[in-house]
């Protein structure tokens, strides 16, 4: 079959040939009448003076029932996929058919004409016969042009025949003539074939050029395609889906361009890398999706929501009246923060995180939107050091902040590190008897023009600018050679910064000094808070084990102000925790004093010494007492002292101990007084040296 598809045309090697011939078969539909008309007009008209001939009766059926049946087949629309074009089937009863009509009309025109000859052998009779046939068969090969299959069959089944009969009857007579019905069928046969192959050639120009044109569309359409992938991966987070940082400001300043005005903010989340840690980054994405669908939910329609990089968005809403709407808006940004405060269920585990925002006005005539997110960061970093999870405004009091804190930028780029730089030492007792056990070093910087510096200003700083280890090995050499003539067992207690601890030889360069300095390192503590551990666990566990191995102790700093400590105290071991100050203050109401209680329970299972920090007033210090703390440290015990005030502490403690609290230095009624319009806590050095 698949040869006589060959054949036929329905199939061949090149493909363009094959559409060629399809596409002829469909136009061929158009004009099929015509085919049908020439077979039978001059059939008729034959058949009307030669109807006794047995041929024309013979044939005339065979014309009747295949026009009729073929005719109704190409006037009536054929199903999908049951036309000549594209079904193998009907492409061969149609090449069949033709077959048939020109056999059939050769059988006619020959059997009238011999007949016609031998009844008359002098007349030309026959020779009109012959004549209309070979007319017939070349208006049939002009309705079916382009079909080569069809003009082949015609040429040979039917025109051929013919000539070669008049040959037969009329050559003898007349060679010439003869001669020149045999060039002019040649002729006619060679200029179907050339018409076929000009048509074919054309036809492949045109498929050609629908092919690239259909080729350029496609490109075009890909490249439409990625221009707008592109422009989408431009302007929208891939992770989010919401604005990325460029869109997101370029979207505000449209806005701000329009005349309108509204409220910017960051929002940065909290508790989010403990997620990427203990469950993996694909965990910490799903929670940035949440995070981000949320915000979408809770702001109003026409609000911005950016993704501005890691775990901090942005948001912007507009409004009419700004300045009056003002309220409304940071109010609008707080119950986004609270639904950011949700639980999120993951594949395997429900989580939470919180999350804080620094807000800033930005007005209609705002040119600098960088400049509006730099201020609203500032903000941001004011409402995260205060940790209420809550919208903080950009305002005076933190742009004269935002201004002191680049001067001291500016300064500690050009410190050099024992300038300016000192320690403080705030003694830290035995709760049940009363005896000095240590000393924490806290730092401080005095400066000529910018006066004293907080530890809670000048720190993070200083880790921000890399400063910090160099500050840290300097005032821990302080604390050291001042420490040195301590009388045991007062230790010294000295803060490691999150920055410093996570770093590689950080360990290495800390015990380095302790040997160059030949402390005893049994009377060395390093407090650590769970700030350092979330930088970098797995460098600050390594840190803590090399000190520990070099006879140094470690304590777990504001144990209770975070949610992972329990998990700090089960992967590190520690010789001491010191219970964050906002247990203690807790710890003057009924349910604060029971969670202490559990909480100092807890240590003393774990075989750990436990010190209760921001001891600020009697009733504190005797709610620590009674509920089992070891050690005390606070304003009430002991504020920080100058080295001279050390030294006295000192000799006290070495002639008598003293018989109450009260006769500690520094330590009268006016003092405990004045505790209630003074820092109730420590002031805390970041997890480094700090001001309690």
């Amino acid at each position: 079959m698949r040869r006589i598809d060959r054949i036929i045309g329905f199939e061949s090697d090149n493909a363009i040939a094959v559409e060629f011939g399809r596409e002829r078969i469909r136009s061929v539909r158009k004009i099929i009448h015509l085919y049908y008309l020439a077979i039978l007009a001059p059939f008729v008209g034959v058949a009307w003076v030669k109807w006794d001939h047995p041929a024309t009766r013979l044939v005339g059926m065979i014309l009747l029932i295949a026009v009729a049946l073929r005719f109704r087949h190409w006037m009536v629309p054929q199903p999908s996929g049951k036309s000549e074009d594209v079904n193998p089937i009907a492409a061969r009863i149609t090449g069949g058919m033709v077959i048939l009509l020109s056999c059939a009309q050769t059988y006619f025109y020959l059997s009238v004409a011999f007949a016609i000859a031998a009844a008359s052998p002098q007349g030309v009779g026959w020779l009109q016969v012959l004549g209309l046939g070979l007319l017939t068969a070349l208006a049939q090969g002009a309705a079916l042009t382009g079909i080569i299959f069809a003009s082949r069959v015609i040429f040979f089944c039917f025109v051929l025949p013919l000539v070669l009969a008049i040959l037969y009857l009329f050559a003898a007579e007349n060679l010439v003539a003869s001669s020149a019905v045999v060039v002019l069928t040649a002729v006619s046969f060679y200029l179907a074939e050339t018409s076929h192959k000009m048509q074919l050639r054309l036809f492949k120009a045109q498929y050609d050029a629908d092919q690239a044109l259909l080729r350029m569309e496609k490109v075009n359409l890909e490249l439409t395609d990625a221009r707008r992938n592109v422009q989408h991966r431009a302007e929208y987070d891939d992770l989010t889906g919401v604005r990325n940082r460029f869109a997101f400001i370029r979207d505000v300043e449209e806005i701000l361009a329009d005349g309108r005005c509204g409220l910017l903010a960051l929002v940065d989340l909290d508790r989010f890398k403990p997620i990427n840690d203990l469950y993996g980054h694909h965990a910490g994405d799903q929670v940035l999706r949440y995070v981000a669908r949320r915000l979408q939910r809770v702001v109003p329609p026409h609000a911005i929501v950016g993704r501005l990089g890691g775990d901090e968005f942005g948001l912007f809403v507009s409004a009419p009246d700004c300045v009056n709407e003002l309220s409304s808006l940071v109010a609008m940004c707080d119950r986004a923060l609270d639904h950011l405060r949700r639980p999120i269920r993951l594949s395997n585990t429900v989580v939470r995180v919180g999350a804080s925002a620094g807000a800033r006005l930005v007005a209609s005539d705002t040119t600098d939107v960088g400049q509006a997110l730099r201020e609203a960061d500032v903000a941001l970093y004011v409402a995260k050091r205060e940790g209420d999870e809550t919208t903080k405004l950009f305002d005076q009091k933190i742009s004269d902040e935002t201004l002191r804190t680049h001067a001291i930028e500016a300064e500690l780029i050009k410190l050099d590190s024992d300038e300016y730089l000192s320690l403080a030492y705030q003694p830290i007792v035995n709760l049940r008897t009363g005896d000095l056990a240590s000393f924490e070093a806290l730092a401080r910087w005095y400066h000529p023009t910018l006066g004293e510096v907080s530890p809670v200003q000048f720190i993070p700083i200083a880790e921000r600018l890399g400063r910090i280890r160099e500050i840290t090995l300097t005032l821990l050499d302080k604390a050291l050679e001042f420490a040195a003539d301590w009388q045991p067992p007062c230790r010294l207690s000295f803060n490691l910064s999150a920055a410093h601890i996570c770093g590689e030889d950080a360990a290495d360069e800390i015990v380095a000094l302790i040997s160059r300095k030949q402390f005893p390192s049994n009377r060395l503590q390093f407090e650590i808070t769970e700030t350092a551990m979330l930088v970098n666990f797995e460098v600050a566990r390594r840190n803590v084990e090399i000190l520990r191995r070099a006879g140094c102790r470690i304590a777990l700093d504001d144990f209770g102000a975070g949610f992972a400590s329990l998990v700090y105290l089960r992967e590190i071991k520690f010789d001491k925790v010191k219970i964050d100050g906002s247990l203690i203050r807790e710890a003057r109401h009924p349910k604060g004093r029971d969670m202490l209680r559990g909480v100092i329970k807890m240590i003393e299972a774990m075989k750990l010494e436990s010190v209760a920090e921001y001891i600020a007033t009697a009733e504190d210090h005797e709610a620590a007492l009674a509920l089992g703390a070891g050690f005390g440290q606070g304003f009430y015990l002991g504020r920080p002292l100058s080295r001279g005030g050390v030294l006295d502490l000192l000799r006290k403690h070495r002639s008598r101990p003293p018989a109450n609290i009260d006769s500690l230095p520094g330590h009268h009624a006016s003092v405990r007084g004045a505790l209630k319009t003074d820092a109730m806590g420590k002031m805390r050095l970041l997890p480094v040296l700090a001001n309690r």
